[in-house]
């Protein structure tokens, strides 16, 4: 299941700030089918098939929001993040998983950002039924080109409709190593686990995205200041209050949404029908050959 190359080649790939790229490591799919098989029969997810399970669904979002002329390893997914939610919408309602979408910007009370999606996983933990949250940004990438998260961003001016004279959340994650790391982190894996310290370290670079030059008392600190006094409580209740009241439109987008189950079953039926194909050719063969004594009596008359 690794990604495929495009089919035309890519004449100049985008620079970026980190220096990882999507997860495309070999993914069992019968594994994952096994993992949706006991999730329908026991309604929860066992803690150590989550990140398998992770790994499937943002392979899939990716394969989804790319097209045969883009890599999704060296794609930016610019202005993507819409598809992959809607994506993540009708695939985890087929799966009944609990989801939020929500964007961004209305986090922040602001214009619109980023879309995004919260996942609810039943599992359990020391035989204990829990449910863990995770955010899912398989398109984070686009935050990251070095092109747009320099400190010279802060004096030039807005680009389209959403990019305003700052630079983007990447440059203020690579201001600290622990920004580095999980930035790093996200761009490979497309998601991350919602515990309190994940979701500031996620949203403050976005809201010092939205934050310009002109709301620094001190313009000393511009270009340096890596966290809001925003609390991660905050964040989350601001999340509950948006969530799940946009519409979410795609227009004639098509998606791939067979479930990993359909798709071991797929496998299985041709790998059937092959099997079946063959012995069935075997046997008209065999119906039609010419036995050996008769080709062999021949060959003695017509030498």
């Amino acid at each position: 299941m690794l990604y495929k190359e495009p089919v035309i080649p890519l004449e100049k790939k985008e620079d970026f700030l980190f220096s990882n790229k999507p997860y495309n490591e070999d993914i069992d799919i019968n594994h994952v089918a096994a993992i949706q098989e006991s999730y329908e029969k026991n309604g929860y997810i066992k803690e150590q098939d989550i990140p398998t399970f992770l790994n499937w669904l943002t392979f899939a979002a990716r394969i989804n929001i790319t097209n045969l002329l883009d890599s999704p390893l060296e794609s930016s997914y610019a202005g993507k993040c819409a598809i992959a939610q809607a994506f993540y919408n009708k695939m985890l309602s087929k799966l009944k998983i609990p989801i939020l979408n929500f964007n961004i910007g209305d986090v922040l009370k602001t214009n619109p950002i980023h879309e995004v999606t919260c996942i609810s996983i039943p599992t359990t933990i020391n035989s204990q039924k829990t449910t863990k949250l995770f955010l899912l940004d398989p398109t984070f990438r686009q935050f990251c080109l070095t092109e747009e998260n320099r400190f010279e961003r802060y004096f030039e001016e807005p680009r389209w409709s959403v990019r305003m004279s700052t630079p983007h959340p990447g440059y203020f994650f690579n201001l600290t190593e622990k920004g580095k790391e999980f930035a790093n982190q996200l761009i490979r894996d497309g998601y991350f686990e919602l515990t309190e310290e994940n979701l500031k370290t996620y949203l403050d670079p976005f809201a010092l995205y939205v934050t310009p030059k002109e709301a620094y008392a001190n313009k000393n600190n511009l270009g340096k200041i890596t966290n809001t006094t925003t609390t991660a409580k905050k964040y989350w209740q601001q999340i509950l209050n948006v969530a799940n009241k946009n519409e979410i439109l795609l227009g004639s987008q098509q998606f791939n949404l067979e479930t990993p189950k359909e798709i071991v079953a797929k496998k299985n039926r041709s790998f059937k029908n092959r099997i079946k194909n063959f012995f069935q050719k075997q046997e008209l063969e065999d119906m039609f050959a010419i036995p050996e004594e008769k080709t062999s009596k021949q060959t003695k008359k017509n030498p």
